[in-house]
């Protein structure tokens, strides 16, 4: 009759530590789930994955032109330009300068001498003339002042050949006909109007901001490899799945 219930007392006990055990066994797996759950990533490898992706902010990107750029020109330009190089003028004029002449120059000329010469003065004579007297040639002395009052008229051409030193300055007319080669070095400055249509090529990258439409744009994540925390997933059946598309669908015909 003791046998009974001992056997009754050493079942319960066996059943008190089975549930002791299950009980710790639940709470240790709750604790590592737990400790998996905040502190453990997913990773997921995507290639060629379809997704839908929102860019708000604008892009910096460089561009390039596939054809030439068609500019319209109508504007003048003021332009300055340098010039230093050696030019030739052609110059035919007549100049008025100043000529200053110091040399010798050839004369050979005869020169008239048309005058008079006036004589009024007094002449010493002291001489011995020859004189026939009587049939006899003597020689006279002859001493004494002669006053002479007369009027002689000049008539010679007198040749002329030497060498004459001249030295003066004239203005003279210079007649030029040639070309003159000078040296130019000054600054140009124009105003050019330019009317042009121009075709340019642009041949490299032109930097540029792209802002995209709104919404969601299609595009394919050629490779990733992301890392979720397990505690922002959510695990949800096919058919939830389904409902969700089909409420996003109805939602979006209404709104249309």
């Amino acid at each position: 009759m003791n046998a009974t219930p001992q056997r009754q007392h050493g079942g319960w006990l066996i059943w008190m530590v089975l549930l002791a055990i299950l009980v710790g066994a639940a709470i240790g797996g709750a604790l590592v789930g737990y400790w998996v759950f905040k502190n453990v990533d997913a990773r997921l490898l995507l290639s060629n994955q379809p997704a839908k992706i929102t860019i708000d902010e604008t892009l910096k990107v460089n561009a390039r032109a596939l054809d030439n750029l068609n500019i319209r020109l109508d504007d003048t330009i003021h332009t300055k330009v340098p010039v230093d190089q050696i030019i030739t003028v052609p110059v035919k004029e007549q100049l008025n300068v100043i000529a200053d002449f110091d040399g010798s120059v050839p004369i050979r000329m005869n020169v008239a001498v048309r005058d008079k010469i006036v004589l009024d003065q007094v002449l010493d004579l002291n001489a011995v003339i020859d004189a026939e007297i009587l049939g006899d040639k003597l020689k006279l002395p002859i001493r004494g002042k002669v006053p002479v009052k007369a009027i002689v008229p000049v008539s010679l051409d007198i040749p002329v050949d030497q060498m004459v030193r001249l030295k003066f300055s004239a203005p003279v007319g210079v007649r030029v006909q040639q070309a003159l080669t000078v040296p130019l070095k000054t600054v140009i400055e124009a105003d050019i109007p330019i009317q042009a249509d121009l075709s340019v090529p642009v041949k490299s990258d032109i930097p540029a901001e792209a802002t995209l439409r709104p919404g969601p744009l299609a595009a394919t994540i050629v490779e990733a490899d992301l890392r979720l925390p397990l505690r922002t997933l959510r695990l949800e059946t096919k058919d939830s799945q389904n409902a969700a598309s089909a409420t996003t669908d109805s939602s979006a015909g209404a709104s249309r």
